[in-house]
């Protein structure tokens, strides 16, 4: 730093004319409060000189902006100076501005019938609970207003918006009373307005992409695809249909209906016949009679009562019964003969064609 003399003063009487002796420079200062000041002495005074800049701001200035709600960042553009020099007249306003918050959370809310019960700060963080926020997250200031009263504001982040709340603090006995300015302040002082606004608040669901098989190297250099054993065993626990044994489903389609069933004839038992077996087979040597078709078949059932219907017996039934499919030779004959008597006494004969021309009844009617 060079040292330098007053030389003179110009004719003006605006500016001091000073030199330095080593180089013979000469330089000039403007003749201002500050220089006075200065040359007297007076640092009181000297500490009220406005702060250098393009716009000059004096300390009080700073101080009245601070106490109103500026910040520092934002005094410091404005003079266009260092924050470190406008936090020098500023630090005390801070102060003052954080005390002043840290009273009206203390303070209570103006309800519909006076103050309530519950401490701002209290009604604020449940509040903040029931909307799904995290008190700790919110931030408390407050700051003068031009009338003269203290304002108190709560900003809170939500994503990339900042709400902010702000209430009037009146201080008093007992901590004051606060009173909500905007809507926001008065959902934080009402529960039930904040648990409203809990459900009608949407959230996005961050969409999770699918997860793919992880590959995964061998020592023999080849690529291992493990699966995901949570999805695999979430697939396995999930309940399938039942399905049909293979043998049913190829019974039911390579079956035939019970009713086309052949008859499979049965081999004969060894036992003999009780009774002589209905069904005569004819044979080459005694022809057997025409039977009428009204007429009984031979050794039929008697089908349901009232419906006067017979059914003709299969060879599969005859085995069941433990009569042989074809009866001996032997007994053919008598088979014969107790068909046709049979016959006779089941339906009366069919009379002949002359009978039906004549009128003439048959003998055996």
């Amino acid at each position: 730093m060079r040292d330098l003399e007053v030389l003179r003063v110009e004719s003006d009487g605006q500016y001091v004319i000073c030199i330095d002796r080593e180089t013979d420079e000469h330089f000039r200062l403007r003749a201002d409060d500050a220089l006075r000041a200065a040359a007297r002495g007076d640092t009181t005074e000297l500490g009220q000189m406005p702060v250098a800049g393009d716009a000059a701001l004096r300390p009080r200035e700073i101080q009245a902006r601070i106490r109103a709600g500026a910040s520092v960042d934002e005094l410091a553009e404005i003079a266009g100076v260092s924050a470190a020099k406008i936090n020098r007249y500023a630090h005390p306003v801070l102060l003052e501005r954080a005390r002043a918050a840290e009273l009206a959370r203390a303070s209570h809310p103006m309800g519909m019938d006076g103050p309530v019960l519950a401490t701002l700060g209290e009604l604020v963080a449940e509040c903040l609970v029931l909307r799904g926020d995290v008190p700790a997250d919110a931030r408390w200031d407050a700051w003068k207003a031009p009338d003269g009263q203290w304002v108190v504001q709560v900003s809170l982040h939500e994503g990339s918006t900042e709400h902010f709340a702000h209430w009037r603090f009146h201080p008093g006995s007992h901590g004051g009373t606060a009173d909500p300015i905007d809507e926001l302040a008065v959902e934080l002082t009402d529960p039930e307005l904040a648990r409203a606004a809990r459900r009608n608040r949407l959230a996005a669901v961050p969409r999770q992409p699918a997860q793919a098989p992880r590959r995964e190297s061998r020592p023999d250099g080849h690529a291992e695809v493990t699966v995901d054993a949570d999805a695999l065993m979430a697939r396995q626990t999930q309940p399938r249909r039942p399905q049909p044994p293979l043998a049913d489903v190829l019974d039911l389609q390579y079956s035939t209906p019970p009713a086309e069933k052949a008859p499979v004839a049965a081999p004969p038992a060894a036992a003999p016949p009780a009774e002589a077996p209905a069904a005569p087979a004819a044979t080459e040597s005694a022809p057997a009679e025409p039977v009428s078709d009204s007429g009984p078949a031979p050794d039929a059932e008697a089908g349901p009562e009232g419906s006067g219907q017979t059914a003709v017996p299969t060879p599969g039934d005859l085995a069941k019964r433990g009569r042989p499919a074809t009866p001996p030779p032997a007994e053919k004959d008598s088979a014969r003969s107790g068909s046709r008597h049979r016959a006779k006494r089941g339906k009366p004969a069919v009379p002949t064609w002359e009978d039906v021309l004549l009128g003439v009844r048959s003998h055996e009617d």
